[in-house]
């Protein structure tokens, strides 16, 4: 590799950051304003709206990871629980943000995109060429917020590193799940909830509870947590 295409490079993995933190700066500054906003509006016994996207990834060869009946119909079934969980739960109307509520993204992905790490690795997702890929690739943004209703994007990847699914909470507006996370009826929902702040809980029959099998159950606290979020 040449001078001029090492600092090339490197120019692009510093821009790269450089507008990773820009959007996070945004989301969180953002988080802060609604939820003082929310203080007063999440009292009220209204039911407020929460939009989400699904898209599937294309593997470098350019094929849909989820392309059978079998596992197309199980990531619905995942949506509809979420569905169910937000308004039963929560109050809150989970709506699709795009018309299917599922789609597959139309180009392949770059392999950062489609094999992701979570927990301490993630911030190097969002860092790095998977987190540009994604933010590209959101719903409701296009280098800032073009929708106020701020979506929750569910991106099925290929593998996520000792996970089934993954978030960074309000650091980001998308969360990621795996062939099996697609699979699972909870996840998405789990993951949304994470989006929106929730953090992981005990009980097994609590919609955050850390293994899959878990139910849809939740605290007062969890859903004054979740209408008072961004989404």
């Amino acid at each position: 590799m040449g001078f001029w295409s090492k600092i090339k490079k490197i120019a692009k993995k510093v821009w790269r950051a450089v507008k990773a933190t820009v959007r996070v700066i945004v989301r969180v500054v953002i988080a802060i304003v609604v939820r003082i906003i929310n203080l007063v509006l999440v009292w009220l016994p209204i039911q407020k709206k929460m939009r989400i996207q699904v898209f599937i990834l294309r593997n470098e060869a350019g094929d849909s990871l989820l392309n059978d009946a079998v596992s197309l119909q199980k990531l619905q079934d995942a949506v509809d629980f979420a569905i169910k969980t937000f308004k039963d739960k929560m109050d809150i109307k989970v709506i699709s943000y795009g018309k299917p509520v599922i789609q597959t993204l139309p180009k392949p992905a770059p392999s950062a995109a489609l094999d992701v790490k979570c927990d301490s690795g993630a911030a190097s997702n969002e860092w790095g060429e998977a987190g540009e890929y994604f933010a590209n690739n959101l719903a409701g943004w296009n280098l800032i917020p073009i929708h106020l209703g701020f979506p929750i994007t569910a991106f099925v990847v290929r593998h996520i590193d000792g996970k089934i699914g993954c978030s960074m909470g309000l650091l980001t507006d998308y969360v990621t799940l795996s062939i099996p996370g697609a699979a699972s009826t909870t996840t998405l929902a789990h993951e949304m909830g994470h989006c929106c702040s929730l953090l992981h809980r005990d009980d097994v029959k609590n919609l955050m509870f850390t293994n899959d099998g878990r139910g849809n159950n939740v605290t007062g606290w969890q859903k004054f947590v979740v209408r008072n979020s961004r989404h």
